[in-house]
C-alpha cells in the first residue's frame, strides 16, 4: 500500500476502474520513478466492476476477444472461467482487473474507501491541485463537503498533486430519485446503484413478489431479467414522454445464409463509412465520406443502411411478432440515432418469454406520483400494490468532484452552472459556428429527433445529507440545467495552459477497454508536453478571426483552433445521437474506429494497421485489440528517435 502519511504526489488518479488502472500502468511504464497515487471510493478495485457492484447475472455486453487489454489475454489470465463466444461475467472481470493491478505493481499505490470531494487549482504558472479527501464505507454518494468543514469534522485529509487524472467515469453516482410522493412510499424504493449493491438480498426475500422497474435502458433490462427469472412478478414502467426503450440486439444476427457477430461490425472499416461523423475523415477515406454524406444519392444509401440495420434487429429479436406485450419494447426512433442505446441481449435465454407468459407487464406512461404501495400515472390509472421498486433512471454525468475556483469551470470544460458571462458568450459563439458547419456537411442530421428537455438537467438534493427523503422529493431538489462536457478529444480541458489535468472515461463507446488504453497513452503525452495535435476536424476558417489569426504570434490562433475543435467534437453528439447521451458527453458506436485514428495521429503512430493499402483497410475484417498491441512501445521508440 502507498504511504498514507505522504501528502504530495507527482500524479494522483481518481478512480481505479479499468480506465484508472490502465492510466496508472501506462504512466509508470513511461515514467517509472513517478510518485503516483490512485484513490477510489469503493472498497475494492474495479470501478463499476468492483466486487461490491457485481449483481446477480451481471455480464459484459462484449464477448471474449473484444473486452481485454492488448497485452493481457483474459482467457489466459482467467483460465477455464471464460471461453470464446461467451459474454464475460462480472466476477471474472473483477478477477481480471485484480490480476492486472497485481501484475503491474499497482496495488500498493491504491487507497480504497477514499473519495475526493474538492479539487482546488493551485495558483501560478506551474499549476497543480490540492485535493480534499474523505474516508467512506464504499458509498460513492456521500455529500460534498468543503475543506474547512471536513477538517472540523476530522473526516478529511488534504493531498496535493502536480498532475491530476480524473477517471471516475460516468456510472459512479446514481441520479437521485425524483418522483412525487416517494418519501411516503411504503415499500423499499431504490436506485439501480442500490440494487447492484444488495441485489441478491432483495431477489431472495420471500416477501418481495411484485416489483416495479422504472426505466428503459440496458440496466432496466438487467433488473427485469433478474427478478423475472426468479419467478417474481414485474411491472416494467417506461416513461412515455422520454427516450423510450433502447435497441437490444442478439450478439449474432442473420445476414443471408450466415450468422454474423454483431460487435466487430462497428470496427470494420468499410461499415464505419456509413456513419456521419465529424472526425470521420481522419480515417483517410474523406472522398468516400464526402460523397456518402454530402450528396443526395449518397445519403439515400446511408439511410438505407441504417434502416436495414435497425429493421434486422427488430425482426430478429421478434419485437413485432411475439405479441402485444413484447411490441411495447419497440424503440421510438430509427437505430441511427441511438449510439450506446444499441445494446446486446446477453442473458443466455430469451428474456421476452417472461413478457409472453405474463410474468412481466410493460407500461409506457408517465408517472404522476407514488402513493401508498402504488404508482399513479398521469392518466389516472395505477399499478397493483407492489413490494419493492427499482429506479433505473441513469447516473449523474458530472465528475462528482467540486472544482475550485468555480470561475475556471468554462476553461476546464466540465458540466457546470457557474460559467462566467465571457465564457458563456465564447461557447455560444463557437457552438453556433459548429452547428452551422455540422449541418452543412451532414444535412441529414437536421432531420433527427429533438433532444429530451431533461437531457442536461442534474437533480441535486438541497439538504446537506443524502437521506432517502432528501433524494426522493422533487421539492427538496434543485433541478438545474448544466453545460455539457467540453473536452478536447473528450479528454483534455480546452483552455488549461498548465496542462495539469485530464478526464478519462467521460464518454461512452462500445470499445471501452481499447479506448481506455489508447486514452491513457494520449493523456500521458498531453500531460508531459509531448503532444502537438493537428487541428483536423475542420478546414473552414472562422470569418470573424481570419485577419487576426494571420498576424497572431502569441498563440491565440492555436488556442482558437483548439477551442473550435472542442466545440465541433462535442456539439456533434447533440445532432448525431439525440436518442443517446450526445447532448451531455461523447457517446458513439460506429464512430469509434475513426476516433482511434485521430488519437493515433495525434501521437504520431500508424493508424492504418490492416494490410498495406486502402484495399486491406476496407476489406481485411474488423479491428480487434490485438491490432493495437504494442502501442506504448511504438510511441516510446518514436520519441527516442525524435530526441
Amino acid at each position: 500500500m502507498s504511504d498514507r502519511h505522504q501528502s504530495r504526489y507527482d500524479v494522483i488518479i481518481v478512480g481505479c476502474g479499468l480506465q484508472g488502472l490502465v492510466a496508472a500502468k501506462t504512466y509508470l511504464s513511461l515514467s517509472p520513478h513517478t510518485s503516483l497515487l490512485i484513490l477510489d471510493s469503493n472498497l475494492t478495485i474495479g470501478g463499476v466492476w468492483a466486487k461490491e457492484n457485481i449483481y446477480p447475472g451481471l455480464k459484459t455486453n462484449n464477448q471474449v476477444g473484444t473486452f481485454e487489454f492488448t497485452d493481457f489475454d483474459i482467457q489466459e489470465v482467467c483460465h477455464g472461467k471464460v471461453a470464446k463466444g461467451e459474454h464475460i461475467s462480472g466476477e471474472v472481470v473483477y478477477e481480471y482487473l485484480v490480476k492486472y493491478a497485481e501484475k503491474h505493481d499497482l496495488t500498493r499505490r491504491i487507497q480504497l474507501g477514499r473519495k475526493v470531494t474538492t479539487a482546488e487549482h493551485l495558483p501560478g504558472n506551474e499549476g497543480g491541485w490540492r485535493l480534499t479527501v474523505v474516508s467512506t464505507d464504499g458509498d460513492t454518494r456521500i455529500p460534498k463537503v468543503t475543506e474547512a468543514d471536513a477538517r472540523r469534522q476530522e473526516k478529511a485529509t488534504v493531498l496535493t498533486a502536480s498532475k491530476l487524472m480524473v477517471a471516475t467515469g460516468l456510472t459512479s453516482t446514481p441520479m437521485p430519485i425524483s418522483l412525487p410522493g416517494a418519501s411516503n412510499f411504503s415499500p423499499p424504493l431504490m436506485t439501480f446503484h442500490d440494487f447492484r449493491r444488495s441485489g441478491l438480498q432483495i431477489l431472495e426475500d420471500p416477501r418481495i413478489q411484485h416489483i416495479v422497474v422504472y426505466g428503459g435502458a440496458k440496466s432496466a433490462y438487467d433488473t427485469v431479467y433478474a427478478f423475472a427469472s426468479r419467478a417474481k412478478k414485474v411491472t416494467w414502467i417506461i416513461r412515455g414522454s422520454g427516450h423510450g426503450p433502447v435497441y437490444m440486439a442478439p450478439s449474432h444476427i442473420q445476414a443471408g445464409p450466415m450468422k454474423v457477430w454483431l460487435e466487430p461490425l462497428v470496427t470494420t472499416r468499410l461499415l464505419t463509412l456509413f456513419s456521419p461523423c465529424i472526425w470521420g475523415e481522419s480515417d483517410g477515406f474523406g472522398s468516400i465520406r464526402r460523397w456518402l454524406h454530402g450528396t443526395k444519392f449518397g445519403r439515400l444509401i446511408v439511410r438505407t443502411f441504417w434502416k436495414k440495420l435497425g429493421g434486422d434487429v427488430v425482426t430478429q429479436t421478434g419485437l413485432t411478432t411475439k405479441g402485444p406485450e413484447v411490441k411495447k419494447l419497440l424503440p421510438k426512433e430509427e437505430a441511427m440515432w441511438y449510439a450506446n442505446g444499441l445494446s446486446i441481449l446477453n442473458y443466455g435465454e430469451d428474456i421476452h418469454r417472461y413478457l409472453m407468459d405474463g410474468t412481466v407487464s410493460v407500461v409506457r406512461r408517465d408517472i404522476e406520483r407514488l402513493e401508498g404501495k402504488n404508482f399513479i400515472f398521469t392518466t389516472g390509472e395505477k399499478t397493483e400494490e407492489v413490494d419493492a421498486a427499482i429506479c433505473s433512471t441513469g447516473w449523474r454525468w458530472d465528475s462528482g468532484i467540486d472544482f475550485l475556483p468555480k470561475s475556471e469551470h468554462g476553461d476546464l470544460g466540465i458540466p457546470s452552472t457557474n460559467y462566467t458571462k465571457s465564457q458563456k458568450e465564447t461557447w455560444e459563439k463557437l457552438e453556433n459556428r459548429a452547428d452551422k458547419e455540422i449541418l452543412e456537411r451532414f444535412p441529414m442530421l437536421a432531420d433527427g429527433p429533438g433532444i429530451d428537455k431533461d437531457d442536461r438537467v442534474i437533480p441535486t438534493p438541497k439538504l446537506d445529507d443524502l437521506s432517502e427523503k432528501a433524494t426522493a422529493e422533487p421539492e427538496k431538489q434543485k433541478r438545474e440545467e448544466h453545460t455539457p462536457w467540453r473536452l478536447f478529444r473528450g479528454i483534455a480541458p480546452p483552455a488549461n495552459s498548465q496542462k495539469d489535468l485530464v478526464f478519462l472515461g467521460m464518454m461512452l463507446s462500445l470499445q471501452t477497454v481499447l479506448r481506455s488504453e489508447m486514452a491513457a497513452l494520449w493523456a500521458y503525452a498531453y500531460l508531459n508536453n509531448y503532444l502537438q495535435p493537428q487541428m483536423q476536424l475542420s478546414d473552414r476558417p472562422d470569418p470573424d478571426s481570419v485577419a487576426s489569426e494571420k498576424t497572431s504570434s502569441d498563440g491565440s490562433s492555436a488556442k482558437q483552433g483548439w477551442l473550435y475543435e472542442t466545440a465541433l467534437f462535442n456539439r456533434f453528439g447533440r445532432w448525431r445521437y439525440p436518442m443517446g447521451y450526445g447532448a451531455r458527453f461523447p457517446d458513439f458506436v460506429f464512430d469509434g474506429l475513426p476516433y482511434f485514428d485521430i488519437m493515433l495521429q495525434d501521437l504520431g503512430l500508424k493508424y492504418w494497421r490492416k494490410g498495406r493499402s486502402w484495399f486491406g483497410e476496407l476489406f481485411s475484417g474488423p479491428y480487434l485489440p490485438g491490432d493495437y498491441k504494442g502501442m506504448v512501445e511504438e510511441w516510446r521508440g518514436l520519441n527516442k528517435k525524435r530526441k
